[in-house]
């Protein structure tokens, strides 16, 4: 075979993938089916030695893989085999049947778990023959996956059927939305206007809007306090080039005519609260008044004030404000695929819209190291690109479907001068940037870089620089995976190699943020490792062995205490994720506060599945002194879907779905009151998480050491500016409000009058994103997600509800020739289905088109 020939296969080759059913194997394992047929003119035979190449969250045939180098298909004539992580090889054997053109091969087989989901499949797969350039197979390239067949069976899109250890049945319960079911869902009452004039919602606010101030952007002078120089220039960004300003805050006219003043309240003012602010709107003068506690506060009390402004008008405010949290946050993974700073930026400018103030920058993984290290070049020269190099000396692994070439999403960094870029933006807008450099696990792209680093200098002949950052040893054979089916994924913390590693990587990123904005807080991951692995590694061996460290049970603590000195040295606040810290995996007891020289620790509570017995975590670390960032998955992370449907983007390890309504009924003060329920869809209370796992209920004993909370997302499976904004808006605008804001709901006991109250604030709150919001965020150019309508039939009336009141709805009764935007109730008689969809606020974005059966009438 010659390079066009495989060319012309790649063109022509069509491969469909279907889930056949996820049930019938009880709850370890489900069956799948690949069909492969050649539309091209080239055999496709055996003696090519071809492979393709693909990824796949879940392990193939897992009764032979990894365990075994091969899973060999003898009727099919076809082995399977795992490269690392998610790439696998297709290939075939002796006696497979050479495919001619129109020829197909069907490949039943079977895959660790359950997939339920079209994303859960991963794009690009590509066939190498030989030393042949390869190439990717142009019907998995494009971003819709055409190439995954429909979920359209229960056995498809249900997990889970099986009878557990104590005989009750583990039933799946959820199933696609139905329109009808989506009516019901949406059913909050149309305001006909936005519930809320200000988002996040004011601690103290009136107004009265038949009173508004005419803002002439030219005819106003901004007067700042010296010390406020940096607001005010941003406020005169906004208003208009024509706005003038004065830092002469003494100069302020004494009627205050055409002023907008930004003033710093008195420091004597003992009791002003960290980020408030007093805005004042009088359209009699007209005049405006921003006094706040500190910078931060005017910041807040002008995007308050830019919220308001419409059509250059202002109505009569008076609003009193200040946060609820110092911490208000959003974390972001751009290893798994890299998305560039300006995408980073707008992201930022919205944060800042909403008041919130962290940014979590994950910059780490297995998949990619993402910011240049001076000194350390080869985390971004290899383990910033992923493509075809099974060596990985020059790039790591073409992971999570970024294919053979260096093209991708899968490939890209920040350098120093890009990140300082990103620094700056943040710092003007008030939010710290928190940098993530995950560790000893997620490492992989870190690991093969210093391995290349350890090859490029042992060539030399300098043996001495080639040890000196090597995070594992050449010579370890390590065969544990971890979670994500890695090996190679963890750092030895046996090596001294790696400690100066941490060392020079912490120092680097420190000096990287002093000239812009002084580093205070450097996460360093610690989530998910692999602890068996370092059973294969002479030097923890040895460890064990010298006494150094009390079992191999005992490394990840002793990893721990050397990063946390690492960091407390640098005289910076130490970041973790909660397994970061809790490491006893029975009784679940974190290292004990003291052990850790920094003067602060924040952890981040993610793993709270409701029956796993993990949701007390938060208050447990916070009791035992840790200063904790609330992150619970069921509710914060935005890489589940929005619906529990197959067409939906997202993964569902934490619950099936969660939208912007679950975000939004967060309660932090109150964590097991959040429990609603289990992975199956079955209802959970408080009673049960204390009768199924008493230990797990500790109270909230120290409230200070709650700093706050973030939404997350991870991005295994967003490869796209559009997608990732569909995947943190709006949700993140119900973050904002719950950080800011404690509603007055959350404190009530009785659930059934806590829910009902909620659900009154929640109609606000859907409102005001539907007619005022979602308008904003299109203005800024973010794709957020749109959920399809709602509907049914009653009387022969076509009914319709969007889950924010306010966006633009349409149906269909020709099968999609046509479009009729929906007003109100419409008579309707057709016998096939009603196609639905709705559109953005703007109009220019359409959701995904579901059908209302007409038969299913509610007559």
């Amino acid at each position: 075979m010659d390079q066009s020939q495989l060319d012309q296969i790649a063109d022509k080759l069509d491969i469909r993938y279907s889930v056949l059913d996820n049930l019938k194997d009880g709850k370890s394992t489900y069956r799948s089916q690949i069909v492969i047929t050649n539309e091209s003119d080239i055999p496709l035979d055996y003696k090519s030695n071809w492979k393709i190449y693909f990824c796949h969250i879940r392990m193939v045939e897992p009764g032979s893989l990894p365990k075994h180098n091969h899973a060999e298909l003898k009727k099919e004539g076809i082995r399977f085999s795992h490269v690392n992580g998610c790439l696998f090889t297709l290939e075939p054997l002796k006696n497979f049947t050479t495919l001619k053109k129109d020829e197909s091969i069907t490949i039943k087989f079977k895959c660790q778990y359950y997939c339920v989901a079209r994303t859960d499949l991963l794009p690009n797969w590509y066939i190498v023959a030989g030393k042949l350039e390869p190439r990717i197979i142009k019907c998995t390239s494009d971003s819709g996956l055409s190439f995954v067949q429909p979920f359209d069976k229960p056995e498809k899109w249900k997990r889970f059927h099986y009878k557990q250890e104590n005989g009750v049945m583990r039933v799946d319960k959820y199933n696609p939305y139905t329109p009808e079911e989506r009516f019901k869902r949406n059913a909050v009452e149309d305001l006909g206007k936005p519930g809320s004039l200000v988002l996040p919602t004011p601690a103290k606010a009136t107004y009265l809007l038949e009173k508004a101030a005419a803002l002439s952007v030219d005819q106003f002078t901004i007067f700042s306090d010296k010390e406020l120089e940096n607001e005010a220039l941003f406020l005169k960004d906004k208003l208009g080039s024509e706005t003038k300003i004065s830092n002469d805050i003494s100069s302020v006219p004494s009627s205050k005519f055409n002023a907008i003043t930004l003033r710093l309240k008195d420091t004597k003012d003992d009791h002003s609260l960290s980020s408030s602010y007093k805005l004042s709107v009088n359209p009699e003068i007209p005049s405006i008044s921003v006094e706040a506690s500190d910078p931060s506060g005017a910041f807040y009390g002008i995007q308050s004030l830019l919220a308001l402004l419409e059509n250059e008008k202002v109505p009569t405010t008076e609003i009193e404000d200040y946060p609820r949290f110092p911490y208000r946050g959003m974390h972001l993974d751009v290893s798994r695929n890299f998305h560039g700073k300006h995408q980073i930026m707008k992201l930022l400018d919205i944060m800042a819209k909403y008041k919130m103030n962290k940014f979590h920058f994950h910059l780490t993984d297995d998949e990619g190291w993402r910011l240049e290290i001076p000194g350390l070049e080869e985390l971004t020269e290899v383990g910033s690109k992923r493509g075809h190099d099974l060596t990985e000396r020059t790039c790591i692994l073409p992971m999570l479907g970024s294919g053979p070439h260096l093209t991708s999403s899968g490939t890209g960094f920040y350098t120093v001068e890009d990140y300082q870029e990103i620094l700056r933006y943040a710092k003007q807008r008030h939010i710290e940037v928190i940098p993530e450099i995950d560790m000893p696990g997620h490492s992989h792209a870190a690991i093969m870089a210093m391995k290349a680093r350890y090859y490029k200098y042992k060539k030399t002949g300098d043996t001495e620089k080639a040890k000196e950052f090597l995070l594992c040893s050449v010579d370890d054979s390590l065969h544990a995976q971890s979670v994500q089916m890695y090996s190679e994924n963890s750092m030895d913390p046996g090596l001294d190699s790696t400690y100066r590693f941490v060392d020079k990587v912490v120092a680097e990123v420190q000096k990287i943020h002093e000239p812009v904005a002084p580093l205070r807080t450097f996460h360093f991951g610690g989530d998910e490792v692999p602890y068996e692995t370092w059973e294969d590694s002479e030097a923890c061996i040895a460890l064990v062995k010298d006494k150094k460290v009390k079992g191999f049970s005992k490394l990840m603590e002793y990893f721990v205490k050397r990063v946390a000195k690492i960091v407390a040295k640098h005289d910076l606040v130490m970041g973790a994720w909660q397994d970061g810290v809790i490491h006893d995996e029975v009784f679940l007891e974190p290292v004990e506060r003291k052990e850790f020289p920094n003067k602060e620790v924040h952890v981040y509570t993610w793993q709270n599945v409701w029956e796993s017995g993990l949701s007390g975590c938060a208050y447990r670390l916070a009791n035992n002194g840790y200063k904790v960032v609330m992150a619970q998955g069921t509710h914060l992370y935005f890489d589940h879907p929005y619906e529990p449907d197959p067409e939906e983007r997202g993964l569902y390890w934490a619950c099936r779905f969660c939208d912007t309504r679950k975000t939004f009924g967060f309660m932090p003060d109150n964590i097991y009151a959040n429990a609603d329920v289990k992975l199956s869809g079955d209802p959970i209370s408080m009673e049960d998480l204390l009768s199924k796992h008493p230990e797990d209920h500790d109270p909230l004993k120290k409230h200070e050491n709650i700093l706050g909370m973030q939404g997350h997302l991870w991005t295994e499976l967003v490869r796209t500016s559009d997608e990732m904004d569909a995947m943190i808006f709006p949700r993140l605008l119900a973050v904002a409000e719950r950080s800011w804001h404690k509603a007055s709901w959350e404190d009530v006991e009785n659930s059934s009058s806590r829910k009902a109250r909620m659900n009154k604030d929640w109609t606000m709150f859907a409102n005001t994103l539907g007619y005022r919001e979602l308008k904003v965020l299109d203005r800024m150019g973010v794709a957020y997600h749109l959920t399809p309508p709602g509907a049914r039939i009653v009387k022969g009336e076509l009914e319709m509800n969007a889950v924010y009141p306010g966006l633009p709805l349409f149906y269909s009764l020709d099968d999609g020739e046509s479009w009729l935007q929906y007003k109100t109730k419409v008579k309707v008689d057709v016998k096939s289905g009603i196609k639905l969809m709705s559109k953005s606020a703007d109009g220019k974005r359409e959701s995904r088109v579901v059908v209302l059966d007409p038969n299913t009438r509610e007559d």
